[in-house]
């Protein structure tokens, strides 16, 4: 093929193959613009992050943090991303614009840069131990009303040392993540355990006078799961349900009743399911799932008692009932269901006592209301002629 017509060619794929570079660099410029400024605003929001650097860079800040903290890594750590650990150590971002006329600057067009500066605080290897607990509160039937207790954190953390406590209302708005890795932005105050407040007095089976709690609508069974196979339930009666084989649950339902057993469900109750069976209630089904471990199941404290138990159901209403310490609800919405219970009730109408015409009276009731006139009149004159004379006398001192 003469040259001639080689260089044409040669010359169009080179500038198609240029156009596509400057195509690609302006989508990667793009791409960079647009997530650093999803980081910056996410910055703004207190929403601490690290996708503001470019993957290589991203690297370096990562084994840099980890050499200079001296951080180090067990099995307990491998579900969690290494760079989600490292960017739960961020407690500070900064966002400043440095002008070009404080650096040299190689480009007139550039009019200054963006610095993020961070900080991170590396957690120390000997550090104070804390037990978290996440508390759940569950609706009950008391006196005829569902309640339950109301200002009650979400997560509760205590040193078995000192008994020095931590709690969390809303762990979110404190940067805290307390499922996978405990870890905490913003720590809240240190307290020991209060006697005048609720979970003190809980946790020191003390009167509940510190307690508040409140009207929830009534849905029939109230039912929340703890663990993988504890449960605890809550209903305003006893529940009667059936505990199978699961793999007979899967078979015919004449086979389901044969081997069947008949368990009640106290009106509160914590549920442990057997691993390969299935509760069946009215309205609800508890599945048995397999135990990965040997320890035990339930830990239950009472009476500042500790014990744990493979039981299947604990009766947690029995406990209720006998206990006699129990905490007031809220005086607005006890005061408000007054209310509204005074306005259900049937409005009465005040009567008006009426009497009979004149021509129906008897001849004792005409005379005994003549004679009282009478004598209502008498006494009126009376009154008038003696302040007449009053005044007559007044005006002859004068």
């Amino acid at each position: 093929m003469p040259l001639t017509i080689i260089i044409p060619v040669l010359d169009s794929h080179s500038q198609a193959l240029n156009t596509l570079k400057t195509g690609i660099e302006r989508l990667h410029i793009n791409f960079q613009r647009s997530s650093i400024y999803l980081a910056i605003t996410q910055i703004f929001r207190n929403q601490l992050t690290l996708n503001c650097l470019s993957p290589d860079d991203l690297q370096k800040v990562v084994y840099h943090v980890i050499e200079q903290g001296n951080l180090t890594f067990n099995a307990h750590h491998g579900s969690i991303p290494i760079v989600e650990f490292i960017t739960k150590l961020l407690v500070r971002q900064q966002i400043d614009f440095i002008p070009s006329s404080q650096y040299e600057n190689q480009n007139p067009q550039e009019i200054g840069r963006i610095v993020i500066t961070s900080f991170f605080a590396v957690p120390q290897q000997e550090q104070t131990s804390f037990h978290v607990y996440k508390l759940l509160t569950m609706p009950y039937l008391h006196k005829n009303q569902t309640i339950q207790l109301s200002h009650i954190p979400r997560y509760w953390a205590i040193n078995p040392t000192d008994n020095t406590t931590m709690e969390w209302h809303d762990p979110e708005e404190s940067g805290c993540n307390l499922q996978l890795m405990t870890s905490c932005r913003d720590t809240p105050p240190l307290r020991t355990i209060s006697k005048d407040s609720c979970l003190g007095q809980i946790i020191g089976s003390l009167p509940l006078s510190s307690c508040h709690a409140k009207y929830v609508s009534h849905s029939g069974v109230f039912v929340r799961q703890l663990t993988d196979n504890i449960w605890v339930t809550s209903s305003s009666e006893s529940l009667h349900c059936l505990k199978i084989p699961k793999i007979e649950y899967r078979t015919s339902n004449h086979q389901t009743l044969n081997i069947s057993q008949q368990i009640i469900l106290p009106p509160v109750a914590l549920v442990n399911v057997t691993p390969g069976y299935t509760i069946l209630c009215p309205g609800f089904t508890l599945v048995g799932r397999p135990r990965t471990s040997n320890v035990s199941s339930l830990i239950i404290l009472n009476d500042m008692g500790l014990f744990s138990t493979n039981m299947s159901i604990v009766d947690v209403s029995r406990h209720l009932t006998e206990n006699t310490t129990w905490f007031k609800t809220n005086w607005t919405e006890q005061r408000m269901q007054e209310i509204i219970n005074d306005l259900r009730q049937p409005i009465t109408v005040p009567t008006t006592r009426q009497f009979p015409p004149i021509h129906k009276w008897s001849l004792n009731m005409l005379v005994t209301k003549l004679t009282f006139f009478g004598l209502a009149a008498s006494l009126v004159y009376l009154a008038f002629r003696r302040c007449r004379t009053t005044n007559h006398q007044t005006l002859r001192i004068i």
